[in-house]
């Protein structure tokens, strides 16, 4: 595998975090990272399957969520081991209150700071570090025509089909 190889699988494994995240998609989640990784997120620290279930827990009440990986900086310590910095842009939209019509929009910027391994033949997260730039919370009315298909939160999304 060349380099060039490295860095599309470690970015892949960035992307596919996000994508799972914004989904719900537990188990990819879960694959994004070894066993033995430790994440720091938040109020979280500990390892991926406590995170899951962290991620679980703080995404019950959010209807709408965005994370935009950019600037993903990749520095090879050796040839199975690399430190990443990646910005992230989350848009977290929670439930509306019943009969509300605004919702609160948190939009968090933020930085991943990761030691991502390869094992086994497959980069994923030995480490991850959430660097925390801003949180701010927004009111939002969602004006979205109704009859444009709209993303879900689970297997239902058309991303699956």
């Amino acid at each position: 595998m060349s380099r060039t190889d490295d860095r599309f699988a470690i970015q892949d494994v960035l992307f596919r975090y996000a994508r799972a995240v914004d989904r719900l998609d537990h188990d990819a989640i879960a694959r994004c990272y070894f066993e033995d990784a430790v994440d720091t997120h938040g109020a979280y620290v500990g390892d991926a399957a406590g995170l899951v279930e962290d991620i679980r827990r703080r995404h019950r009440t959010i209807d709408s969520s965005q994370h935009f990986i950019t600037n993903v900086l990749i520095d090879f310590v050796d040839a199975d081991t690399a430190t990443v910095e990646s910005y992230c842009l989350c848009y977290l939209r929670q439930q509306p209150a019943a009969g509300a019509v605004e919702q609160d929009l948190a939009i968090i910027r933020c930085r991943y700071v990761d030691r991502f391994e390869r094992r086994e033949g497959r980069w994923g997260i030995a480490d991850r570090v959430v660097v925390f730039d801003e949180s701010r919370t927004v009111p939002v009315v969602d004006v979205l025509d109704p009859s444009w298909v709209r993303s879900t939160r689970d297997g239902k999304d058309p991303v699956y089909s």
